[in-house]
């Protein structure tokens, strides 16, 4: 039987209604403070760099919890530039947790009356007054770039890192000067790797020898070509 003008007019109308009022209570809901944020949990940093982190993220408490984009939180904290990794979890009813993975340091550089932080990658993460403990010093830096730029040459950010963290807490400067790497290494022997490649293979190497000298007091130790080290 064909149904009139006049009775699907009717039926639009009604879904048309049942929308409206779906749209209303979900609207509703949303912005209920049953799902309002009431804590934002910040896990994988100090305190000082969680409340950093707080307000890149730009989530208050008594937001509603459904409705930001969890995608753009990211995109904000990412924009700092110490931060690596971060993830995002949205738990129902009220919580928040932005878990973050810091990037590594390797090394400073001198900067005015401050120090630059810079990470494996030549990113500068941030200023500070002084050194950080455990990285050295890195000689024969052409150019700086505020927090969030990079330094040249990128080599030797990348040397850095490829020294390990061990190696590379002993170490107090790792300068680069006319294509040739050296080390000084904490009460001990300058390191020298030659070019700045193979850092990694060489640094292991150099470390080997290290150790088996012990006590032996040595000027340098030369790791430049790593399959046949030289000590002096």
């Amino acid at each position: 039987m064909a149904v009139g003008p006049s009775r699907r007019r009717r039926v639009v109308l009604w879904t048309l209604g049942i929308l409206t009022l779906l749209v209303v209570l979900g609207v509703g809901v949303a912005v209920s403070p049953l799902l309002a944020v009431d804590e934002v949990q910040v896990a994988g940093v100090t305190p000082e760099r969680a409340a950093e982190v707080r307000r890149a993220a730009g989530i208050e408490v008594g937001d509603s919890i459904v409705t930001f984009l969890p995608g753009q939180v990211a995109g904000r904290v990412r924009d700092l530039p110490w931060v690596g990794e971060v993830k995002i979890v949205r738990s129902l009813p009220h919580s928040v947790r932005i878990e973050v993975v810091p990037r590594i340091p390797v090394g400073w550089t001198k900067a005015g009356a401050g120090v630059l932080v810079v990470d494996g990658e030549s990113r500068v993460l941030w200023k500070a007054d002084a050194p950080p403990p455990g990285v050295p010093e890195l000689g024969g830096v052409a150019d700086v770039a505020p927090p969030g730029g990079e330094i040249d040459p990128p080599s030797l950010a990348a040397a850095a890192r490829a020294l390990g963290s061990e190696l590379r807490s002993r170490t107090v400067a790792l300068t680069l000067d006319d294509g040739a790497l050296t080390a000084q290494i904490v009460g001990g022997p300058q390191i020298r790797y030659g070019s700045p490649r193979a850092v990694g293979a060489k640094a292991r190497v150099a470390a080997a020898v290290l150790a088996s000298l012990g006590a032996t007091p040595v000027t340098y130790i030369d790791v430049s070509v790593p399959s046949a080290p030289v000590s002096g």
